[in-house]
């Protein structure tokens, strides 16, 4: 069993001050496009903050290095299978070409149903007015 820790209040400051520029630092980037690189862009923060967190206030860096090393071992094994998941996405019309279009997000059922607006109203195509003179429905 290992000893107690206690962690000076400055160290808690220190991290949470790293955790508050971390979290600007993930608003700021979510401003840009980095094209396919944007979900590594925010995962890599997010795994950042996750350790920070699980290393300094729940005690793991102080903690029996047996723990240290499962907690380091998932985060590579998720690692690994999340990039052979996006890796299956992204590459999946380069070996069976029929799948290679990008999966329709309207279901044809939604093509059957009759026009509305914004309100449920029914929208008639031939007319720009959608509800008649004067009516209002608010």
């Amino acid at each position: 069993m290992s000893e107690h820790h206690i962690t000076p209040l400055k160290t808690y400051l220190a991290v949470a001050g790293t955790l508050f520029f971390l979290t600007v630092v993930t608003v700021w980037v979510s401003y840009f496009d980095f094209g396919s690189f944007n979900i590594v862009i925010a995962m890599g923060v997010a795994t950042l903050k996750a350790s920070i967190v699980a290393l300094f206030f729940m005690h793991l860096l102080w903690d029996d290095k047996k723990n240290l090393t499962m907690f380091v071992m998932s985060l590579m094994f998720l690692g690994i299978f999340i990039t052979v998941t996006l890796l299956d996405t992204g590459f999946r019309g380069g070996v069976n070409s029929e799948v290679e279009s990008p999966i329709n997000n309207r279901a044809a059922f939604y093509d059957s149903l009759p026009l509305t607006d914004t309100h449920g109203h029914p929208v008639d195509e031939h007319s720009a007015d959608h509800h008649g003179e004067g009516e209002d429905h608010h």
